[in-house]
């Protein structure tokens, strides 16, 4: 077999690993290097001579020490980054595509809050109106912890009754979000007593929101309405999407609201609270 021509100028792995994480997301990159950097000083050898074994051997520690959900993320991570090596012409053979990504239980209808949990969040959870507001988004427009911190004035403009919000969300793609006329009036009242610089969200510095505040700040909020304490931003996010399909919103127009790559991820919601079940059949 003919070797592929190299299109990466990398001579070591440390090189190969910082091109590969180059065009991911900031928090993206954090998770994947931890991931890579324990790899690698487990198996204590270059890539080009990563055996199977090897890679099952680090499989099988993973297995004893966290839950499955997290070992299939983390092969996940190791079997791209060989496919990038191989891609590149770094490496000539995938010795990660012979490792199969382990099956996780889907946890997802764990992390859905009730409507009424989600109203007590925002209402009694919080104690001024950023995190309110910042709640409210996360939850009515299903965005992302890092599309709110990241939002700029100029991204939001009215439409009709209510506005709408221009979103850089994950894998820097960009999309128009909705904002319900009840949450846009929010957000214009909020507007007028705290645009200071160009981000919507700030800190008492007055610099962007960082991403471990808010999720410090709704663990709080969780505990102080006694709510889940695992709940993350990312449950308001869940919810929005549970919410929004049981009140009857299309499943193309979730994928696209939500910014999915595949309409495939969106269809997990629909597994969550079924309309009918064989168990309606039966009566003892």
């Amino acid at each position: 077999m003919a070797r592929q021509n190299k299109v990466t100028n990398a001579t070591s792995d440390r090189e190969l690993i910082l091109i590969w994480l180059g065009d991911k997301s900031d928090t993206t990159q954090v998770s994947y290097h931890s991931t890579v950097e324990k790899f690698i000083e487990f198996i204590a050898k270059p890539l080009a001579e990563v055996k199977l074994e090897d890679l099952q051997l680090w499989e099988r520690g993973l297995k004893a020490r966290f839950k499955p959900t997290t070992v299939a993320n983390k092969v996940l991570v190791i079997k791209s980054l060989f496919s990038f090596a191989v891609k590149t012409g770094y490496l000539t053979l995938n010795v990660g595509s012979f490792l199969k990504t382990p099956k996780a239980k889907e946890t997802i209808a764990e992390r859905i809050l009730d409507l009424e949990d989600v109203r007590g969040l925002i209402k009694y959870g919080v104690k001024n109106e950023r995190d309110r507001l910042m709640l409210s988004l996360m939850y009515g427009c299903g965005l992302r912890v890092s599309e709110v911190i990241n939002l700029t004035w100029n991204d939001l403009k009215p439409h009709g009754d209510g506005g709408k919000a221009t979103v850089f969300g994950k894998g820097s793609k960009t999309r128009v979000v909705l904002i319900p006329d009840k949450l846009w009036c929010a957000v214009k009242e909020f507007e007028k007593y705290h645009r200071v610089n160009q981000y919507v969200f700030i800190s008492r510095n007055h610099n962007k929101m960082d991403r471990s505040v808010v999720h410090r700040m709704i663990k709080r909020a969780c505990k102080r309405v006694g709510i889940d304490e695992r709940a993350s931003a990312h449950w308001l996010r869940h919810s929005h999407a549970s919410h929004s399909l049981e009140a009857g919103c299309n499943l193309r127009l979730l994928q696209q609201s939500l910014g999915h790559a595949s309409v495939t991820t969106t269809e997990r919601y629909l597994h969550i609270s079924p309309d009918a079940g064989s168990s309606q059949f039966i009566d003892f």
